[in-house]
């Protein structure tokens, strides 16, 4: 009798736990391959979170907006993405998904020297599109004042400015820099280069509207980063 009522409670348990999945709608910015690619609902971070998600039962469905959009509709989905505090949106936070780390990045053949934000202000520099606007005063400033300092909408482009030695440095972020690398078959890819380790990373999460749908979804993101599965995801891009 003991074993009958045991799998009967785990019976109970196990329709409950179906009945709460859901489809989970998050409104997201529009492409920053490889992070997210709109035109295949893929790519680094969207793959962690359908994943993180699908280990408590949940399907994911992104919608896309303009990023200016972000912060004032999120409230009418289930939450939001590429987000952190310092947007200053209310509400339930996740555990960090992704880290962004930006860095200039030279080829070591051209011995260039950069150790601080101040080291950029005399060379030729191709940063990404709106560049000045996110890596902080010091940066904005130093920029402003370097007639060699341009900013590349097309990252793909960058890579081409960097190996062709057009540029001294570009600024990139070093999985988007991977990935578009990974694409670029028309020139040689293969110098060595140096990351000169200049910016902080920059910590993204989900904004959840539920507490209890934000735990869930940490629950699983903790599953995927103890089994190693994170890792695979981000090398399946850029490797």
């Amino acid at each position: 009798m003991k074993k009958i009522a045991l799998i009967f409670v785990l019976m109970v348990f196990a329709v409950s736990m179906t009945a709460q999945a859901k489809d989970v709608t998050l409104i997201a910015g529009l492409s920053l391959p490889p992070y997210i690619i709109e035109d295949s609902n893929s790519g680094i971070e969207y793959d962690i979170i359908k994943e993180a998600l699908a280990k408590k039962g949940h399907t994911l469905k992104m919608e896309y907006v303009p990023f200016v959009r972000v912060i004032h509709d999120y409230p009418k989905y289930d939450g939001a993405v590429t987000i952190n505090e310092a947007s200053g949106a209310k509400g339930q936070y996740s555990d960090v998904v992704i880290t962004y780390q930006n860095y200039p990045i030279s080829l070591k053949s051209k011995n260039v020297q950069i150790a601080s934000v101040q080291d950029l202000k005399d060379k030729v520099i191709v940063a990404f599109q709106n560049a000045n606007k996110y890596l902080g005063e010091e940066y904005a400033k130093v920029v402003a004042e370097n007639p060699n300092y341009t900013e590349q909408g097309e990252q793909v482009l960058q890579v081409k400015s960097l190996y062709s030695g057009r540029a001294d440095a570009i600024v990139s972020d070093i999985n988007i820099f991977k990935y578009y690398k990974k694409q670029t078959t028309d020139i040689d890819t293969t110098a060595e280069i140096v990351y000169h380790e200049v910016f902080p990373g920059t910590d993204y999460k989900v904004l959840f509207n539920d507490a209890a749908l934000r735990d869930e979804f940490n629950a699983g993101l903790k599953e995927l980063n103890e089994s190693g599965r994170v890792k695979e995801i981000i090398d399946s891009y850029i490797k």
